[in-house]
This record gives C-alpha cells, sequence and structure tokens, in this order.
C-alpha cells in the first residue's frame, strides 16, 4: 500500500466537507433573495400581459336600449391605446360570437373614437348586438367576449299605443249640441262626488217631493221591461293582465253568471284601489248595473249618474230605465 496515498485521504474528506459547508450556507443566505427575485419577475409578467391586453382592439361595457318606437341606442367605452382602424357594428336576431360575426355584414362602420350608435329598426324583433374593432390591414379582430363587446340580453323597440277608437258615446259627447228657436235645453244632470263610502244611507227626501212623485207616477202608465246586460268591448276577451284582466275575472266568476249579490261585493272591493281612470268608470258601470238588477234602484241610479260623462247616450238609457223601476219610498 502507498504510504502516501494514505495520507492524502483525510484532506479530500475535509474539503468536499468544507465545500458543501459553503454550499450550505450559500443556499440559506439566497434564499430570502430568491422569493424577492421571483415576485419581481411576476409582477413584471402581468405588467407586460396587463398592458398587451389594454392594447388590444375591444371595446368593453357594450349596453343596447330601446330609446323609441324605432330606434335603439349601443353604447360603449374605448381602452386606452385602442388601436384600431375603425369600429365596426354587428347585429343578429340571436347572440352574435366568433362564428357567427365571420358571417354576419355590419349594419354600419365608424370611426375608431366613436363611443355609441344609433340603429333604426323597422320591426319589433329582439336583436342582440356585437362591436368589433377592424384592424389596419382591412381584417376583423374578431374576438367576441359576451357582456363585454356584445350582448347577452336581446333588445326591441318600443310597441306604439294603439290608439284607441272612440265611441259612439264619445262621438257624441264632444260633438256641440245646437238647439232650435223655440227648443228647451236639456238640464244636465247634478255632480255626484262618489268618493266616500258606498254603503252610506241615501239622504231622505222631503214630504213635498214625495208626494210630487207619488202624484206623476200615478198619472203615468209605463210598461217596464229591464234591460239585457250590456258588456265593453274591452271585457269580451281576455286581457294580458294588470286591472283590466282583475275587473274581466270579477266579471266572468259573478257577473255573466247573474250572480249580482257576488258582483257588488267584488266590484266595491276592486273600486276601493286606486285603478286607471278608465278602468275605474267600466268598473262603476257593472256596479250600477249590478245594483240595477237586484233591485237597489237609488244606488244604481247614483253609480250611473257618475259614469254619465264618459258615455252620455248608454247611460241615458240606463238611466231612464232605472227611474222606471224606482219607487218612491212611502213617508
Amino acid at each position: 500500500m502507498n504510504p502516501n496515498s494514505i495520507q492524502k485521504t483525510p484532506k479530500n474528506v475535509q474539503k468536499k466537507a468544507k465545500n458543501a459547508k459553503i454550499k450550505k450556507n450559500m443556499k440559506s443566505f439566497l434564499k430570502p433573495f430568491s422569493f424577492i427575485l421571483l415576485f419581481f419577475l411576476q409582477t413584471f409578467s402581468f405588467a407586460q400581459d396587463k398592458a398587451k391586453s389594454s392594447s388590444r382592439p375591444i371595446v368593453d361595457m357594450l349596453c343596447a336600449s330601446a330609446v323609441s318606437t324605432d330606434k335603439i341606442r349601443l353604447t360603449w367605452k374605448l381602452p386606452q391605446n385602442f388601436n384600431a382602424a375603425s369600429i365596426l357594428v354587428f347585429k343578429d336576431t340571436v347572440p352574435v360570437n366568433s362564428k357567427s360575426a365571420e358571417k354576419l355584414s355590419p349594419i354600419a362602420e365608424l370611426s375608431q373614437k366613436t363611443q355609441q350608435y344609433i340603429d333604426t329598426v323597422t320591426d319589433f324583433n329582439e336583436y342582440y348586438y356585437a362591436v368589433l374593432a377592424k384592424l389596419s390591414d382591412g381584417t376583423l379582430y374578431n374576438v367576441v367576449l359576451p357582456s363585454i363587446n356584445a350582448t347577452v340580453k336581446a333588445v326591441a323597440v318600443k310597441r306604439p299605443e294603439k290608439a284607441r277608437k272612440k265611441s259612439e258615446e264619445q262621438i257624441a259627447a264632444e260633438t256641440p249640441k245646437l238647439y232650435t228657436d223655440g227648443t228647451i235645453r236639456e238640464l244636465p244632470l247634478p255632480y255626484i262626488d262618489l268618493i266616500g263610502d258606498f254603503e252610506k244611507k241615501p239622504s231622505k227626501l222631503s214630504a213635498e217631493v214625495v208626494n210630487a212623485g207619488k202624484s206623476l207616477a200615478g198619472k203615468t202608465s209605463i210598461q217596464k221591461e229591464k234591460l239585457e246586460p250590456y258588456y265593453f268591448d274591452e271585457d269580451i276577451t281576455s286581457p294580458s293582465g294588470g286591472d283590466d284582466y282583475y275587473l274581466f275575472e270579477i266579471l266572468k266568476n259573478s257577473f255573466v253568471k247573474k250572480n249580482y249579490e257576488a258582483s257588488i261585493i267584488e266590484l266595491k272591493k276592486f273600486l276601493s284601489v286606486n285603478r286607471s281612470e278608465e278602468t275605474t268608470n267600466r268598473a262603476a258601470f257593472y256596479l250600477a248595473q249590478s245594483q240595477y238588477f237586484t233591485g237597489n234602484y237609488r244606488s244604481a241610479l247614483t253609480m250611473f249618474l257618475f259614469t254619465q260623462d264618459t258615455w252620455p247616450i248608454l247611460c241615458k238609457k240606463w238611466i231612464n230605465s232605472t227611474l222606471d223601476f224606482y219607487t218612491i219610498p212611502k213617508s
């Protein structure tokens, strides 16, 4: 055995141990700095991605809303450094995506700084929109992001309100009535305020009025025949909803079945809540008819007078019939 080799072995082992210790110390020393370095690298990468995404020609916050019976307004926001030659607006009856955008023709091409567009439509269909960028080389930047640069909710223009055809009563009420010489003008019926309790008992007639009424009743002979129930055109078919539908259900369940007692109860409940003027007038007229058919002529007369301004000719016929059946109470 070579004695030199025996002397070198301990030195080699000692050197290796020393190197391992140095490496271990270096790792411990550099470990905190590696985390800091990694943090800066990730931050730099995120900043690059953000700068890259902000330079993408994609509009943001696209919103579509109907503003009239034939116009839909589109609004959007432009990102910083919006690098596009122009802006293209697409429209379809289904949500627009990247695949369908390739087949669609834009409805408008706008300047790169535009942030709104008014679309004029000629129908009442529901539409979806997408706003995409056209690059300087003429190609479409076909990236469609729902709720970002494409709408996800359909929008349609507002339907115009249908002009209601005037009834004969309304035409007659608006037409000035001419009186020839010697003709006595018809006296207007008194105004009756119905705001209050429907169950309020009427005031008693004076003895003079009662006697005069009995005198007139004894001298006339009128063939009494009750009128047939009257229905307005609006209440013949079921409405889509709202107060009209509520009134339709009351009529269907009680008035049409000639259950006038139940009809009176339900119509009074209906009229106790604020409704539209048109629906209120119709409900009051049905209430008057229900009271007429149950023999409560005095209350019926009050309700017919309430609706006379709306349907003067129609109410006049029912008022006359109510007066025919009305019996003056005994004193």
